[in-house]
């Protein structure tokens, strides 16, 4: 061992912060080594008015804030001095460190501080402060995070487990009896599990008093944790075999999941390789484990092959969740959700359990980007879960809200979104802990602002935000997609602000959440808004890099991409890059008319009116968007009445249900046509496209073009043959952008190619074209 440096110090804000509150009692709760003695002197640091109380007594003179770094030993009669104390003085306050929270009287008002053991980033920032090379989440699962031991474990230097017992060993000098030496095997006790391990009635009573351990929850179900000193030191005086705690491990894993600690029951099965517990707390408490456990139980399964875990899909789709919120670790998720998906396909399985696989399926295939990236799977699971009978449905009790969640999602990112909405619907009536909840009020928000549904996004939202949330969810990513909801409708109400606000709440979680695609797009709109659209688009290309190569460049979710990308370029004057959006059959109504308006901008009028009468407009947003582009492009062609009706029917929409952003980017010669519709209409944008170079025959082939369509008349007047003339208009086309003789004639007017042409004529030769394709039959 190889001793480092002295200790450094580390600032832990978060419970610092918590005893500046202006509550007179604030006591920090935890066992020896917790760290709570560091936290009052850092506490103390800079203020004048603070007395310092010990050997359980207090002062008869003390200042403003009296600090009691010992509260256990504190006497009924110092208890009452102190009750004294506060009646003659308003002003005090007292902070004090106790290991049980049965040293302070029932009779007492206390803002108890709890969790004092180090966070893994807490762990990660000393390990890096000490310049250690030491890995963090090993030192983190073998300490249990308590700081006294993570400190000593790095100042040691060890990586060897047998060294690290032994370094852990020596911070507890008191351990646990022989004849209790099987309680420190497990991690986590229960009073009942400790008395079948052959514990009295009040040891665990007597080991938080000492401060060998502390209380904790576990799903609701109290659980005990010895510290890792106390383990150690215990099993250091009693040795026990190694085939002998792996039975004890066992038992303990089956006694946690009968009283309904998944927690526990994870930790404890894995390690005694009892898969079967472990797929069983899982699938009972599923998902829901993962959210606040995750560092935790990942260590607790790393260690088991992968091989072995393609029989227990779930663990495996356990694992590759936890490891894929972490950008160094998806090649290993990767392999796990291949795993899963794997055993889904291998394996059997009873009716209560179709659905569970089928949505570790849709998961799988989501995440990986494989087939359909797991739309079908998702369908089967929620027709599933709707055909289950009673019985087998109380099986998945703790998990319908999940499994209704996740095959939303799947559908949400597959374009059905009515499916989605449907099951988002019932993963609120059956959800059984906040975290669901907040996803599936999130998603029926997302699913209606997206549609430009307003009035009822905005009463999801409110709905919602009347609800009191825990801090730890409603910023991450169960609360991702309520506050790109929050972002969309106020980016309708012109609050760009407020719009960008919404996203920056969950933006410094983009690298490692799966929603990045609709994150990103609400941020590039925000970034329209504000007239940021050249930073918006860097940014969006920059995401688009590092997070998209998994993506399939024809999923849904990268087709709307392409066109938020596309409609940045068009904000920033930038019409090359914006003509990279080709509409695709499969491109769904929202990526046609993102398609349609880059036309519009290249005046490529007889496309844009074929793209605007193939598409299907449905929602709100959409049938808004087709009627202000379809009444642009009837006005150019003269048709004044007509393009008044639809810009009045645009504006209508548009009032009706609050939109305003698609009239954020309009053409500015067309800008007028709404004024007096739209309420608050944005500021018009104007496209300098820059001008293609023609060669000297080209230039003259556009010029006679505006004449005759007729290629052999064409030929005759330059004195070539009508391959020549095929080939040069051929080539003229591609600069162009064109796919027609009066796409090439609108194009060239705009870039001011046709120098020696008539431009009435030029003119006359597109509207006449443009007329009669908006005369085609149109899908209604």
């Amino acid at each position: 061992m190889a001793p480092l440096r002295a200790p450094v110090r580390l600032d832990r804000p978060r419970l610092l912060s918590a005893l500046a509150s202006p509550a007179p009692l604030v006591a920090l709760l935890g066992p020896d080594g917790a760290g709570a003695s560091t936290l009052l002197r850092q506490f103390a640091e800079g203020r004048r008015d603070v007395t310092w109380a010990g050997d359980g007594r207090i002062p008869d003179e003390v200042s403003r804030t009296l600090i009691i770094d010992d509260g256990d030993s504190l006497s009924p009669g110092a208890w009452e001095r102190l009750r004294q104390l506060r009646a003659t003085r308003p002003d005090l306050i007292v902070r004090l460190a106790v290991r049980s929270a049965r040293a302070v009287p029932l009779a007492w008002d206390v803002e108890w501080v709890r969790d004092l053991a180090f966070t893994l980033d807490e762990t990660i920032a000393y390990v890096a402060a000490r310049g250690s090379h030491l890995d963090p989440r090993a030192v983190q699962a073998a300490t249990g995070g308590l700081p006294a031991a993570v400190v000593a474990v790095v100042e040691a230097n060890v990586t060897d487990p047998a060294a690290v017992q032994l370094v852990l060993a020596r911070l507890a000098p008191h351990p646990l009896p022989a004849t209790s030496a099987a309680l420190a095997v497990p991690e986590f006790l229960t009073p009942r599990l400790a008395a079948q391990l052959g514990g009295g009635d009040d040891v665990i009573e007597r080991a938080e008093r000492t401060g060998h351990g502390e209380w904790r929850t576990d799903d609701g179900t109290l659980i005990f944790a010895l510290t890792a000193p106390i383990r150690a030191a215990t099993l250091a005086a009693a040795p026990i075999a190694a085939e002998d705690q792996r039975a004890i491990r066992h038992r303990a894993a089956r006694a946690l999941l009968q009283e309904g600690a998944g927690l526990g029951a994870v930790v404890e099965g894995a390690a005694a390789d009892a898969l079967d517990i472990v797929d069983a707390a899982l699938r009972r408490d599923g998902l829901k484990l993962l959210w606040g456990n995750g560092a935790r139980i990942a260590a607790a399964l790393r260690p088991i092959p992968l091989l072995q875990l393609r029989r227990w899909p779930v663990i495996a789709l356990a694992q590759a969740l936890i490891l894929n919120a972490r950008r160094e670790h998806r090649v290993r998720a990767a392999e796990l959700l291949g795993v899963a998906l794997l055993g889904v396909q291998t394996g059997q399985s009873e009716p209560a359990d179709r659905a569970l696989l089928r949505i570790i399926e849709s998961v799988a295939r989501r995440l990986t980007g494989v087939g359909d990236r797991g739309v079908r799977a998702a369908r089967l699971a929620a027709q599933t879960l709707d055909e289950l009978p009673p019985d087998d449905l109380e099986q998945l009790r703790g998990l319908r809200g999940d499994l209704h969640a996740h095959a939303a999602i799947s559908l949400l990112y597959g374009g059905d979104d009515r499916a989605a909405g449907d099951q988002f619907e019932q993963a609120l009536a059956t959800a059984t802990r906040p975290s669901v909840e907040l996803l599936a009020y999130g998603g029926l928000a997302l699913i209606q602002a997206s549609a430009g549904e307003l009035p009822a996004a905005q009463s999801w939202v409110e709905q919602t935000l009347a609800r009191p949330w825990p801090d730890d969810i409603l910023d991450e990513y169960q609360g991702s997609l309520l506050r790109i909801a929050e972002s969309r409708l106020a980016l309708e109400r012109g609050d760009a602000a407020a719009a960008e606000a919404a996203v920056a709440t969950i933006w410094p979680i983009i690298d490692t959440i799966e929603h990045w695609p609709a994150l990103g797009a609400a941020r590039a709109w925000a970034d329209i808004s504000a007239g940021r659209p050249v930073e918006g688009l860097e940014r969006l290309r920059s995401l688009r890099s590092r997070r998209g190569r998994r993506m399939s460049a024809s999923s849904p979710a990268a087709r709307m991409l392409d066109a938020t990308e596309s409609m940045l370029a068009l904000a920033a004057a930038d019409l090359a890059s914006a003509r990279r959006l080709a509409s695709r059959p499969s491109d769904r109504a929202e990526v046609v008319l993102a398609a349609a308006r880059v036309a519009v901008f290249d005046r490529q009028h007889e496309r844009a009116l074929k793209l605007l009468n193939a598409v299907m407009t449905r929602t709100p947003r959409q049938r808004t968007e087709a009627a202000a582009l379809e009444a642009i492009l009837l006005h150019r062609l003269g048709r004044v009445d007509e393009a008044r009706a639809l810009a009045g029917r645009a504006g209508a929409l548009a009032r009706t249900y609050g939109l305003r952003t698609p009239f954020l980017i309009l053409p500015a010669a067309e800008h007028d046509l709404f004024q007096g519709d739209v309420d608050d209409l944005p500021a018009p944008v104007t496209i300098a496209g820059v001008a293609p170079q023609l060669t000297t025959r080209e230039s003259i082939v556009a010029r006679h073009l505006v004449d005759t369509a007729n290629m052999e008349e064409i030929a005759a007047r330059l004195h070539v043959s009508i391959n020549t003339v095929k080939s040069q208009r051929r080539s003229l086309y591609r600069k162009l952008g064109a796919s027609s003789r009066e796409e090439a004639i609108a194009a060239a007017l705009a870039y001011g190619l046709l120098a020696g042409a008539d431009p009435t004529r030029a003119m006359i030769a597109v509207d006449d074209s443009a007329a009669s394709a908006a005369r085609t039959k149109r899908t209604p």
